[in-house]
């Protein structure tokens, strides 16, 4: 956000004049808290007054259904209007200099008063994680939040490789810890995967305040962001941190090599210019992501294609599909996305699916958030953070509980406890609603396997677009590719001039693109067996000292803040740099014990959860079968054992 004086100047450049930047009018306030979320602003007002009367009847909200916001907390309109009056005393009273009567719940506290916002219990395991991460986000010069001095060696120096999601992460800790880094990145500018993938329609399906940094509240100007903007997010966070001037742009990581004698690492890179050179650091942080390297089918005779044929991360620059017949293969996310952009464009739109997708409602799909709302959340940090934390448990833990087998329930086949099931009937009749008279689609996009099996996709156009008279959804594998189209499973060819591979990434293949060596020149690739990749915490491989991995294998939450773990991720990071330097040791890497017991846990965990249910294929599993991409645990129980450097579990060099 920039401002000056009597402007307000949003990322989309709009400009509002007359009206001071760092607070509201009480016309203003009351305008926004008629937008507002209503269990947002009754914690805010009970933070705000410490009257316990806030947290009983009747102002206690209703349990939300589905991934929706619950705006109105299910309250009666009369109780939201006395929660509306007592937030804009409250919010005027901060404004004007006020301490909140609570100005840091404790664990305790944030559970009873999580229970209320959400409508649900919360348990005693999520005090420590929860006020924390209010604490980060309403007052980020807490005490209790700052970490621990460091004092590296002299000369210790760390490379960093991506500036996507996890490198913005790492630089932020770097940057406080004050060490000496580089950051290698090949693309020409920040953003990682929302740099590289341009394809219409691109933005996220996690609600764009819960896809921001702890460290970088943005003024985000839509409910889900765009790619654009959040590419533009992450530019502008890494300029801010004073990181832009450590990146090398253009550089790609060749290969990093462990020298045992001299306990540091040689990178190898490729120049912008094509040449080659080598890096010395005493630590590497792998960033490099995982969607990233598109996975294309090999299939007959597609170098025959007489037309222009690509995968969704490759789009072309300034492609014009006006009259044209697009093919999409796949049905995934960046499909349905895509899809709904380019259908009133073409001539026809002809799209392949192996296997349908559980699809849930995107109720602010592209909605604007209004200019007073965005205002509140910049200049009340207590709304601003309880938002967050509701977003954090609506798309976090409260929908991983539904994920977990029961092996009491009585129908495995069609969900995995009854919580799940209920998540199958409600999507089901919408995706009923959604198709209505087309009892010809009905059969295709149904799913016959448990929810949540596959990630959950939220609908942003996909069936009205199925709908339209110019949309064939053909519910066949593609089998061949010929000089005039795509053949499928059943032999039947249908012309095309252009095809779309939206087929998914190497998923499975993390830390790919690079050949990665430890002690005794042991290949990372072979000590994975290219595709059965195991890290303890995700984090460190053993014989890999000091290589230290962020978004590794099995540390993408199932459900919950890609950004938050990445952050969790850092900070533990940063713990165990800082017990090196008191302990004068070298380099770590995780024991071979450590490594196993913790990847046991994370297979027999697995086993007990939707993502190895049979019933359905998913790129979250390797060649064998086996769970590589997510992580099997609650948010708050990978919280716990990432709390603190656990020395014990590393091989000191």
């Amino acid at each position: 956000m920039k401002t000056v004086q009597g402007e307000f100047t949003g990322p989309d450049g709009a400009t509002e004049v007359g009206f001071n930047p760092d607070r509201l009018t009480e016309a203003e306030v009351r305008t926004a808290i008629g937008r507002a979320n209503i269990p947002s602003l009754l914690m805010v007002v009970f933070q705000t007054t410490g009257d316990e009367k806030w947290l009983e009847e009747p102002y206690r909200p209703t349990r939300g259904k589905g991934l929706g916001d619950h705006d109105s907390g299910g309250l009666d309109e009369a109780v939201q209007n006395e929660i509306r009056e007592a937030a804009v005393s409250a919010i005027l009273d901060l404004q004007n200099g006020a301490r909140p009567a609570i100005e840091a719940p404790s664990p305790e506290l944030t559970v009873r008063m999580m229970s209320v916002c959400m409508g649900e219990p919360v348990g005693a395991e999520y005090g420590p994680m929860l006020s924390l991460e209010l604490a980060r986000r309403a007052a980020p010069e807490s005490p209790h939040l700052a970490l621990d001095p460091i004092d590296a060696p002299e000369g210790f120096s760390v490379i960093v490789i991506g500036t996507g999601v996890a490198g913005i992460a790492a630089a932020q800790q770097l940057e406080e810890m004050g060490l000496n880094y580089v950051i290698l990145e090949k693309q020409p500018e920040a953003g990682g995967n929302w740099w590289q993938n341009t394809y219409p329609g691109a933005g996220v399906d996690t609600p764009s305040h819960l896809y921001s940094f702890s460290f970088a509240k943005n003024d985000w100007t839509t409910h889900f962001e765009l790619r654009n903007e959040l590419q533009g997010y992450f530019a502008r966070v890494l300029k801010d941190l004073g990181a832009g001037e450590r990146v090398r742009y253009g550089t790609e990581v060749r290969s990093a090599t462990y020298d045992e004698s001299a306990g540091q690492w040689t990178v190898e890179v490729r120049n912008p210019d094509g040449s080659s050179s080598t890096l010395r650091s005493d630590v590497v942080i792998s960033a490099v992501g995982v969607l990233n390297r598109p996975k294309k089918p090999t299939l007959p005779g597609m170098d025959q294609f007489e037309g222009i044929s690509f995968h969704s991360a490759d789009w072309p620059e300034n492609l014009e599909l006006d009259g044209k017949r697009v093919a999409i293969v796949g049905t995934g996310a960046s499909s349905m996305q895509i899809a709904p952009a380019i259908a009133d464009q073409v001539a026809q739109l002809t799209i392949f699916q192996r296997s349908p997708q559980w699809v849930a409602p995107f109720e602010k799909f592209r909605m604007p958030i209004p200019m007073e709302l965005r205002r509140l959340m910049q200049t009340c940090p207590i709304y601003h953070s309880w938002y967050w934390i509701r977003l954090f448990w609506q798309f976090g833990d409260k929908v991983i509980e539904s994920l977990r087998v029961d092996p009491e329930w009585d129908h495995p086949e069609r969900s995995v406890n009854a919580r799940n099931d209920a998540h199958r009937e409600y999507f089901t009749r919408y995706i009923t609603a959604q198709v209505g008279d087309r009892e010809d689609l009905l059969d295709k996009v149904m799913p016959d396997y448990p929810p949540f099996g596959k990630r959950i996709l939220l609908d942003n156009g996909w069936y009205s677009t199925l709908r339209k008279d110019n949309v064939d959804l053909i519910d066949r594998s593609v089998a061949g590719v010929r000089a005039e189209g795509l053949v499928d499973d059943q032999g039947t060819q249908t012309d095309v001039d252009v095809i779309v591979w939206a087929t998914g990434f190497e998923a499975a293949r993390f830390v790919s693109s690079m050949d990665v060596r430890g002690v005794g020149g042991l290949s990372l690739r072979e000590a994975w067996n290219d595709d059965d990749p195991k890290a303890y915490l995700g984090v460190s491989v053993p014989d890999f000292p000091n290589f230290f991995m962020l978004g590794g294998p099995n540390s993408f939450p199932g459900s919950g803040s890609f950004m938050f773990f990445m952050e969790v991720q850092m900070r533990y990071i940063r713990g165990l740099l800082t017990e090196m330097f008191r302990n004068g040791i070298k380099a770590l890497d995780a024991t071979p014990e450590a490594n196993r017991q913790y990847n046991e846990l994370v297979d027999s965990t697995h086993a007990r959860t939707v993502w190895t249910h049979r019933g359905m294929s998913t790129y979250y599993r390797n060649s064998k079968g086996r769970v590589v991409f997510v992580m099997p645990f609650l948010n708050v129980e990978y919280w716990q054992m990432t709390q603190r450097p656990d020395l014990e579990n590393y091989t000191a060099r």
